[in-house]
């Protein structure tokens, strides 16, 4: 019998083994995450080297305004809610674009402490706007039980897009500040024409008006879902956010100068850690998308555990004896990063009412702002203790993160999404407490 026209195409075998998502009607949205992500990999990996240049700043002085923008910009998240609610997702990723896009321009004319500061804050506001509703909106483009694969997905082309723009700005940065200066209009460019592909986008009616993926029976425990088990999952992924930026913020630090390695084993971790994302992410999204999600982000903890185990214990070894542990701490460190990642969007959307979808994103952008923030000065005075002390903090953080989440599946029930043809669990929803509902 032929499929209805309403039933679009399934992914093919490939397809479907490497977890990827229908893309029917969706490449202008592919295109635009590739492209506003290779701008960003243009620019900011180094900002800071243009304003030095430009503006003749210490680093010290350029570092402090980049912080105090941000901690500025973190209520946007919250706010941001409300507006998603009220006018949808599409409207605030659009003016987020605008405002990142107007930024970086700024960033062009800067000349002083407070056009810095004002770019910056544009910049940070554009941040915080986009990420609840650019989760919100992929929620009402993607087909029911893909929400996961396209989480995954944009994070690969993420990935990809910020090591190709990387790539790019490190050849135009060898022309000097005409070369930064280039980069940085690319980036606003990047932006503007993000935002007329979001806009060309053909209409859909995967998601009704009144918030993201709905409940299947099963997913949600009856009634409406307790605010505190949502703030408690908040403020578990506040402490995986912080976990996650161990790698860009303290294994250079720890690396170079607490083990005393030449600069490029840093290079060699990270290149190692963007591979292994680029090539698992999908294939992870794909073991990960029938397991309840709770479990899964449970799990991320644990093994960001193992990996802080891992990273203190090459502190031990002398030499080039603890290059194989730091690639295997690295390695361990990633399989979190890709457990984590998709999982806390998915739990985000599928745990947040119906009714007010866009005030629970946004209070969960809140984790990743404040565990960002608080990430250099917490990890950095941990290593002014020794070089143990910042992996020890991380291994009891995770550990604490990984029992808060049992608490928030005890008071919720299971979060799950629906299988990979749509169809939904209907297995019913276990008590607090209660083992029902454990995947196979």
């Amino acid at each position: 019998m032929s499929a209805t026209p309403s039933a679009p195409p399934r992914p093919g075998r490939l397809g479907t083994a490497l977890g990827l998502p229908r893309l029917d009607g969706q490449r202008r949205l592919l295109a635009a995450v590739a492209i506003d992500s290779t701008g960003s990999g243009l620019a900011l990996p180094f900002l800071l080297l243009y304003l030095t240049w430009q503006d003749r700043m210490t680093a010290a002085t350029a570092g402090t305004l980049l912080t105090v923008a941000g901690a500025a910009a973190l209520a946007a998240g919250p706010l941001s809610g409300p507006l998603i609610d009220r006018w949808g997702p599409l409207p605030l990723v659009q003016t987020a674009h605008v405002l990142r896009a107007t930024a970086f321009c700024v960033y062009l004319a800067t000349g002083s402490p407070t056009t810095l500061l004002v770019a910056a804050t544009l910049a940070a506001l554009g941040d915080n706007l986009f990420w609840p509703a650019n989760r919100a909106f992929l929620a009402r483009r993607c087909h029911p039980g893909e929400l996961m694969r396209w989480y995954g997905l944009e994070r690969t082309l993420r990935n990809a897009g910020m090591a190709v723009g990387g790539l790019a700005a490190g050849v135009l940065a060898g022309h000097g500040l005409t070369g930064l200066r280039l980069v940085l209009a690319a980036n606003a460019a990047s932006y503007v024409l993000a935002t007329v592909l979001v806009a060309l986008l053909p209409a859909t009616d995967r998601r009704p008006a009144t918030g993201p993926e709905p409940a299947a029976p099963g997913n949600r425990t009856t009634g409406p879902r307790p605010a505190g088990s949502y703030l408690a999952m908040v403020a578990a992924n506040t402490v995986l956010v912080l976990l996650c930026t161990a790698l860009p913020v303290l294994v250079p630090l720890y690396v170079v100068r607490q083990l005393h390695q030449p600069a490029w084993v840093v290079g060699a971790l990270f290149a190692l850690n963007t591979v292994l994302v680029m090539a698992g992410q999908s294939p992870m999204v794909r073991w990960l998308e029938r397991r309840e999600h709770l479990r899964t982000l449970r799990r991320a903890a644990l093994v960001w555990s193992v990996a802080a185990v891992l990273f203190g214990a090459a502190g031990g070894l002398p030499g080039s004896a603890a290059l194989p542990l730091l690639a295997l701490a690295v390695l361990v460190f990633t399989a979190a990063e890709l457990m984590h990642a998709p999982t806390s969007d998915v739990v985000a959307v599928r745990m947040a009412p119906d009714a007010t979808p866009g005030r629970h994103l946004g209070l969960h952008q809140l984790s990743w702002g404040i565990g960002s923030a608080i990430a250099p000065l917490a990890l950095t005075a941990a290593l002014a203790l020794g070089p143990g002390w910042p992996w020890a903090l991380l291994a009891v953080a995770a550990l604490a993160a990984a029992a808060a989440l049992t608490g928030v599946r005890r008071a919720a029930g299971p979060v799950l999404t629906r299988d990979a043809g749509g169809a939904a669990d209907a297995r019913p929803a276990p008590q607090a407490g209660s083992d029902t509902g454990r995947e196979a």
